[in-house]
């Protein structure tokens, strides 16, 4: 199960219908995960002070990871840590390595051309934005909600579940 709350600031005018700032908890019990997923700036100004003097560097861009040890934060080309010991680590030979990839794009077409696995399988990416689209929902409806993974469906929240998928134009349909 994921549980799922947050609040989000949505623009009044424009094309655009998605948070430009939000503030999201997600809470995966099974895993003892929890996830502290923030848009900051933007449209809507700078990133809050709180964000810049606990990541100095970040410029309300990127993505920190937090743990007991400490924090590393990335974005394109960048780096960061505290300590700064945590960029001197080595990652083990049976420990989780991730891909460097400097153009997801460019992989995507040398993959189709060699038909090579891609830095970012499909499964994987499902399941990221999963976690967006559950965040987006929490926010517009504004009250805690509980995801069931392998249902694909909310708990107890219909209201919620009619927001997983859009009335599509004749002729589409799935």
């Amino acid at each position: 199960m994921v549980e799922v709350e947050g609040t989000g600031v949505f623009p009044k005018t424009g094309a655009c219908d998605t948070a430009t700032n939000w503030n999201v908890i997600l809470d995966l019990p099974a895993s003892g995960v929890k996830i502290d997923f923030r848009g900051v700036g933007g449209r809507n100004g700078p990133a809050p002070t709180q964000w810049c003097r606990r990541y100095p560097k970040a410029g309300g861009h990127g993505t920190v990871f937090e743990g007991t040890e400490g924090w590393v934060h990335v974005r394109r080309g960048f780096i960061d840590a505290q300590p700064k010991s945590l960029l001197q680590s080595q990652i083990g030979p049976d420990e989780v390595q991730l891909h460097e990839s400097n153009d997801h794009i460019k992989n995507f077409m040398e993959c189709i051309k060699s038909r090579a696995a891609t830095i970012c399988p499909i499964e994987t990416a499902v399941r990221v934005d999963t976690l967006c689209h559950l965040s987006d929902i929490a926010t517009r409806l504004e009250r805690k909600l509980t995801w069931d993974p392998q249902q694909e469906r909310f708990i107890n929240n219909e209201t919620a579940n009619r927001l997983l998928a859009r009335a599509m134009r004749s002729p589409w349909r799935l």
